[in-house]
């Protein structure tokens, strides 16, 4: 199981860092391949670690695949607040 973890973690990690590394403008731009190949990135991650046993590092990068998932949804929009004019 080490080979299959470490190949995961090979992959994984640098396909979800490249596209964090530009996440803003992956979800302002609706860029779905590149949230495709994040998300691949850190199921690999999340899997190597549960093959390991690690819950504590599964559950921070589930956290992670669903927080950026939910951004990408969101399409990274904040909430404009109105201001009035008197």
């Amino acid at each position: 199981m080490d080979k299959v973890r470490i190949v995961l973690f090979v992959v994984g990690y640098p396909l979800a860092i490249v596209v964090i590394a530009r996440f803003v403008p992956v979800v302002k731009q609706r860029r779905m391949t590149w949230m495709v190949a994040h998300h691949v990135g850190v199921v690999g991650i999340i899997t190597g670690w549960a093959l390991s046993g690690d819950w504590a590092s599964v559950a921070i990068n589930s956290s992670w695949l669903l927080a950026s998932t939910l951004w990408y949804a969101r399409g990274g929009r904040r909430m404009r607040r109105t201001t009035s004019s008197s």
